[in-house]
């Protein structure tokens, strides 16, 4: 066999092994967040509730997986109706009714009645995810779902139960509150082997559980040991990135 069939067979057999690789890394990290121990008591803890026609408050920082958490809601003969948390009153109850193939529309006109046949569900639960960005007007409201016994399974950050505590304590006393937390960080050294634990751990500290800054700032501190022809990342390299950080 010639040498450069031979050299491309090395080359393509190597390829080969490093693809089924990192399908099985991606596999093995999509396996983790579901059998975590805390998500898995969140999500029986989530469908108690649901199958009990209670509501539930999802909190967690940015990056946590609080939106890939709601998509593995799935309970048995219920449907999930996701609602847009950018809407206003009129567009939220209209676009419920929509998602069960109700003919509405949104008017301030319709909203009571709206309101009341949502009230009268029997068969979904409802969806909000981000939803710290929910306009103050529509807490009322989803209050009296919430009463009818129509679950909501909310998501948002920390300032959703800071905003309910100081101007709806009502409506959280009603609200099983679960936090997310991150993938514990031994996750991310089994994906960032040129990066050592120690540097891991600190930038990890350093962005204080947001997982799309850690990201980031593990990629940034890679590509520059790259550029400086190191081996791997070190500690003092990570701390050049961290250093660079505002304040939080």
């Amino acid at each position: 066999m010639p040498l450069f069939s031979i050299v491309k067979a090395i080359i393509e057999k190597s390829m080969w092994h490093r693809m089924l690789s990192l399908e099985r890394s991606k596999m093995k990290r999509k396996e983790d967040f579901i059998n975590d121990k805390r998500r898995i008591s969140y999500l029986g803890a989530t469908y108690n509730r649901i199958y009990r026609r209670q509501s539930v408050l999802i909190e967690g920082d940015y990056g946590v997986g609080k939106t890939r958490f709601l998509k593995l809601l799935q309970p048995k003969k219920l449907h999930a109706v996701w609602v847009e948390s950018l809407f206003n009153i009129h567009e939220t109850l209209a676009s419920i009714l929509k998602e069960l193939n109700y003919d509405t529309t949104a008017t301030y006109r319709r909203t009571p009645q709206y309101l009341k046949m949502i009230c009268s569900l029997s068969n979904c639960f409802i969806l909000i995810d981000e939803a710290n960005d929910l306009d103050p007007r529509v807490w009322p409201y989803l209050k009296r779902v919430i009463d009818a016994g129509v679950p909501i399974v909310f998501a948002g950050l920390p300032k959703v139960r800071t905003f309910l505590t100081r101007e709806h304590p009502d409506i959280l006393s009603r609200l099983k509150t679960l936090i997310l937390y991150p993938i514990v960080v031994e996750d991310f050294i089994v994906e960032y082997k040129d990066i050592e634990q120690e540097a891991i751990e600190q930038i990890y500290m350093t962005t204080k559980g947001d997982m799309r800054k850690f990201r980031e700032i593990c990629t940034d501190c890679r590509d520059r040991a790259k550029e400086l022809k190191y081996t791997f990342v070190d500690l003092n390299l990570a701390l050049e990135f961290l250093s660079d950080l505002p304040p939080q």
